[in-house]
């Protein structure tokens, strides 16, 4: 089962990756549902019926009881708390669910990700914090794990895309236990869901390939997407793929998200909704931000495509993954792909 837990404000998001989820499924018997969660009034009954045409489901829950846990800090939406609750939303279910952030850009199967023998573990996912751009930046991401009670090597993962071994996840308790930490250490918990995992599972996780996590077409990271095939794009931060322009956004990016975008609103429930996601103050926060940054690529002192690929292809070819060891991503050379 495929599952996006989202927001009002989200909807459009998380159909738009359903969509490409099932559009990258193939031809044949698709063997996964795919699931939207959200709060009861968060879409039309039109905009429900057209995600059940297109073989979307949709499942209600409250999301009220998790509310407390933000102590009104307005940091991160409710939502982001909601995939710690799939075990109790999906109680009827001893199977497997893929987690997925709607900040995503589908490009592969994942199909091949429910087969995954995962050694006993109640997830897999794909490693945080492996490539950094500084030296002065490694240090204040280890100093953040050693602060979550993480120990040595930190293995810190993203939980935008999350395979989830349900059984496993309720016998470690792990719904209890994160929540348990986050409402004890707000503070240390910048991304609740995220740092209240990994404080709680330190490293306790099966590693899945970075293609299933990838960072977008962007400097630095543009050599690493001319050798190695994303089966998954994830904006996270500012740079989301439905804005044309944004903080963190390249004056002139790669397109191609934006096009994936504009592709489905047309034939979607929302055929406007592209235009009102980003406004003339958009536009001046990506200028100023290509003025800031001119003068260090000018000088030559701007993090380098060359030395992220670099530690990128190292990270790959130092560490072992399921999803390679078991044949569900293809490594050929160093390079990684989806097999199709």
């Amino acid at each position: 089962m495929v599952v996006l837990c989202v927001d009002l404000n989200m909807i459009v998001p998380a159909a738009f990756v359903a969509d490409a989820v099932i559009a990258h499924a193939g031809t044949g018997v698709r063997s996964f549902d795919v699931v939207i969660v959200t709060e009861d009034g968060a879409m039309t009954e039109h905009e429900a019926a057209w995600l059940a045409r297109h073989g979307i489901q949709h499942r209600i829950t409250d999301f009220s009881a998790l509310r407390t846990i933000f102590g009104g800090s307005g940091r991160l939406t409710t939502a982001t708390l909601v995939k710690l609750a799939l075990p109790d939303i999906f109680s009827e279910s001893d199977g497997r669910i893929l987690y997925l952030d709607s900040d995503l850009t589908i490009h592969g199967d994942v199909a091949g990700l429910f087969t995954l023998d995962l050694k006993g573990m109640p997830l897999a996912a794909c490693r945080r914090g492996v490539v950094f751009h500084s030296d002065g930046q490694q240090k204040i991401a280890e100093a953040h794990f050693r602060d979550l009670g993480m120990s040595r090597p930190f293995r810190y993962f993203n939980s935008g895309v999350m395979l989830i071994d349900l059984p496993r996840w309720r016998a470690a308790q792990l719904t209890t236990r994160t929540l348990d930490f986050i409402a004890r250490n707000p503070d240390l918990c910048l991304l609740p869901d995220e740092d209240g995992l990994n404080a709680v599972l330190d490293g306790k996780f099966a590693p899945l390939s970075p293609i299933w996590n990838m960072v977008p077409r962007r400097h630095p990271a543009m050599r690493v997407h001319d050798r190695h095939t994303p089966a998954i794009i994830h904006y996270s931060g500012h740079d989301k793929p439905w804005k044309r322009f944004g903080r963190d956004k390249p004056l002139f990016p790669d397109m191609q998200a934006y096009r994936l975008y504009q592709a489905f609103l047309r034939r979607s429930p929302w055929p406007h909704w592209l235009a009102a996601q980003w406004h003339a103050g958009d536009l001046l926060a990506a200028m100023a931000s290509a003025i800031t940054q001119a003068p260090g690529r000018l000088r030559g002192k701007a993090y380098s495509a060359t030395a992220y690929a670099e530690k990128f292809d190292a990270f790959v070819a130092t560490h072992a993954f399921a999803d390679v060891e078991q044949g569900v991503t293809v490594s050929h050379a160093g390079r990684l792909n989806p097999r199709s």
